[in-house]
C-alpha cells in the first residue's frame, strides 16, 4: 500500500513538473472503433434493386494511424494568456490504416415471401488521411480537436457473411466480393469524414505523454454502384422483383454507405 501511494505522488509530481507547451508534436495511435452504417437510397433505386427498404447495422473496426503536427503556445502566440486555463492551438496532419465494416439489412420479396437479408461487409486495408486542430487546457492535459479527411478502401476482395431472418436454402453464406475491373474503374473508393475528438495527455517526462482519448467520426461515402455476392444477385433477380434491365453495372445515383464511428483511442505523443 505504502509503494503504491509513492507511485502515485511520483506520477502526480511528473506530471505537475512536465507538459508539452509549444513546439513540434508527433503521435502514434491505436483506435478502437464500434460503427454503424447509415445507408441512404431513394425509393426509385430501391424499384430498381427490388427492394422494399434498406437500414444499417452495427460492427467493429481498428486502426492505427500517425500525427505530425505543430502547438503554438498560448504564452507566446495568444497574447501570454495563463496555460493552465488556454494552452495554445495546433495545426496537425495525419495517415492511418487498418479495417472497415458495411452492415446492411435489405427487406426483400423472394419468391412471394418477405425476408430480410442481412449483408455484413468487412474490408482491409482502410487508408485514412486528413489534416485537422486541437485547442489545449489545463497546461496541455486537456484537448479538443477537429479533423477533416478521407477514407480509401483498398481492399480488392471484401469478405462477407449473408444470412436472412429466415429459413432460405444455401445461407447463411460466407466469402469474398471479387472486385472487377468494371468496378476498380467506375466505382468511388474513397469516403469523406469528419472527427471529433478529446483527449487527456498524460506526461511520463518533458519529451513523452500517454495519450487516452474518445471520439466520433461521420463518414460519407458514395460508391456509386452497388456490390453484393453473386449468390444474392442470382436471388434478387431470379424473384422477379428488381428492374429486369438492372445489373451490378447499373449505376446508383442515390445510393450513400454513410457510418458514423465511435471509440477510444491509446496512444503516445513526442515532443520534437
Amino acid at each position: 500500500m505504502k509503494k503504491l501511494f509513492i507511485y502515485i505522488l511520483m506520477l502526480a509530481s511528473f506530471s505537475a513538473a512536465y507538459g508539452f507547451d509549444e513546439g513540434f508534436i508527433w503521435a502514434l495511435k491505436a483506435n478502437f472503433n464500434g460503427t454503424a452504417t447509415l445507408p441512404s437510397i431513394s425509393k426509385s433505386d430501391l424499384d430498381m434493386i427490388g427492394a422494399a427498404y434498406m437500414k444499417g447495422s452495427v460492427g467493429y473496426t481498428m486502426d492505427g494511424e500517425a500525427e505530425l503536427g505543430y502547438l503554438f503556445g498560448s504564452e507566446r502566440w495568444f497574447g501570454g494568456l495563463d496555460p493552465a486555463k488556454f494552452s495554445g492551438m495546433s495545426v496537425f496532419g495525419s495517415i492511418g490504416v487498418g479495417s472497415g465494416f458495411a452492415g446492411q439489412i435489405a427487406g426483400n420479396n423472394i419468391n412471394g415471401t418477405e425476408a430480410a437479408a442481412y449483408i455484413n461487409v468487412s474490408y482491409a486495408p482502410v487508408i485514412s488521411f486528413g489534416v485537422g486542430t486541437k485547442a489545449y487546457f489545463l497546461n496541455s492535459r486537456l484537448a479538443l480537436g477537429l479533423h477533416i479527411g478521407g477514407k480509401l478502401i483498398a481492399d480488392t476482395s471484401p469478405e462477407y457473411l449473408a444470412y436472412f431472418d429466415s429459413e432460405m436454402p444455401g445461407f447463411p453464406e460466407i466469402g469474398e466480393i471479387i472486385v472487377t475491373d468494371f468496378m476498380i474503374k467506375n466505382m468511388n473508393p474513397v469516403m469523406f469524414s469528419i472527427k471529433f475528438m478529446i483527449e487527456y495527455n498524460q506526461p511520463i517526462n518533458d519529451r513523452v505523454e500517454v495519450i487516452l482519448g474518445a471520439y466520433t467520426r461521420f463518414n460519407v461515402y458514395t460508391p456509386k454502384y452497388i456490390t453484393m455476392p453473386s449468390s444474392l444477385f442470382d436471388m434478387m433477380k431470379n424473384s422477379g422483383a428488381a428492374d429486369p434491365n438492372f445489373t451490378l453495372q447499373t449505376p446508383l445515383k442515390s445510393y450513400y454507405i454513410n457510418s458514423l464511428d465511435f471509440g477510444i483511442t491509446l496512444g503516445l505523443a513526442f515532443k520534437g
